[in-house]
């Protein structure tokens, strides 16, 4: 199928364009009403008030681009956009809600899992999961998967938006690579979404690259881990719906992991009944112990994560036979980068 070069740049060029209008907007209308965040914990690394909802103009660029594509190119509608939009509403106003008054870690995750539930059975039914061996036909493992990876992709974007044009620039890099690998295989929608990702991250980071002079706060945060999540489940094989995470679990490893660390200290934290409260041992915190500045900790994840992105992209071109492989060794480099931070860790300690 012939991709539709010239509709990529529109929905690059007008979500760049949108969110690049719209951010001093709502960046005026947060100070106006107060809506900051004050470097009042230990685990923030900046010095002085920043506003919020610098976020919120990827939803409304979202609509747009999803409305003009709906409108003027029928033939590339997106499967289900109306149900992904209104719950990416409800994403976002959870997420406002949460910068301005703090809901809380539980709730939060409760209601992420109770939405892409909902959002499961109604859109993305299917029984179909895509690994690197083929197509695993389970129903009710796909109805378990659905809502805890969609929710562990938010929280794991969320988790990453800690520094200055951190969590911005790792999704414009995760949606440049999931771009190249759709674009080689055919993958429409996918395209679509990822033209828009890099189109609203790319415009963000001109005023949340370090220094930042406004943050995308939960509410931005959030919907971009929502559109990475659901982007794994719209593309149609064969007319049938499929739930593909070998790949994007490569091109996402970095906030991926620290994810699955961060999980991992609030088990151990489970005990005192702080299993949901945050902590400032996130991967860019340790860099920063270590010494780096904020551009260097920001740089450095940038690197790693376009290594990836090309790790996967060699994931999808070669035979399933080898994508075993190709995961095996990803999954060895992953861990040999954490061995050695905490080797580093250790060093600095005893100095």
């Amino acid at each position: 199928m012939n991709h539709p070069v010239a509709l990529y740049a529109a929905i690059f060029g007008s979500s760049f364009l949108g969110t690049a209008l719209l951010v001093p907007v709502f960046r005026a209308l947060a100070r106006k009403l107060d809506i900051v965040d004050r470097p009042s914990e230990a685990r923030k690394v900046h010095g002085r008030v920043i506003p919020y909802l610098g976020g919120v103009p990827f939803y409304f660029c979202f609509l747009g681009a999803g409305l003009f594509i709906e409108a003027f190119y029928p033939q590339f509608s997106l499967p289900h956009f109306f149900p992904i939009a209104m719950m990416g509403g409800v994403i976002v106003l959870m997420g406002l809600y949460d910068d301005i008054v703090d809901m809380g870690s539980l709730k939060k995750l409760i209601i992420e899992l109770f939405l892409m539930a909902i959002l499961y059975f109604w859109a993305f039914r299917t029984g179909d999961i895509a690994t690197p061996f083929g197509i695993l036909r389970a129903e009710w493992l796909a109805a378990i998967i659905t809502p805890l990876w969609i929710a562990g992709i938010i929280n794991a974007v969320n988790f990453s938006d800690g520094l200055d044009g951190l969590a911005a620039g790792l999704v414009f890099i995760c949606a440049a690579s999931i771009f190249a690998i759709g674009f080689k295989n055919g993958q429409i929608v996918s395209c679509l979404f990822m033209a828009y990702l890099m189109g609203c991250t790319g415009a963000f980071l001109l005023f949340n690259f370090n220094p930042a002079s406004i943050f995308m706060g939960d509410a931005g945060a959030l919907f971009l881990g929502y559109v990475l999540g659901i982007s794994t489940l719209v593309e149609q094989q064969k007319g049938i719906t499929t739930i593909a995470l070998a790949v994007p679990m490569v091109v996402m490893a970095v906030p991926i992991l620290d994810t699955i660390l961060s999980f991992y200290r609030r088990l151990m934290r489970a005990r005192a009944g702080k299993f949901f409260t945050p902590d400032r041992n996130h991967l860019h915190h340790r860099l920063l112990d270590l010494g780096l500045t904020q551009r260097q900790v920001v740089l450095s994840l940038y690197y790693i994560s376009i290594c990836l992105g090309l790790m996967a992209f060699i994931l999808s071109v070669v035979p399933p036979n080898y994508s075993a492989l190709i995961l095996v060794l990803a999954a060895m480099a992953i861990v040999f980068g954490v061995v050695v931070l905490r080797y580093i860790e250790g060093l600095a300690q005893r100095d």
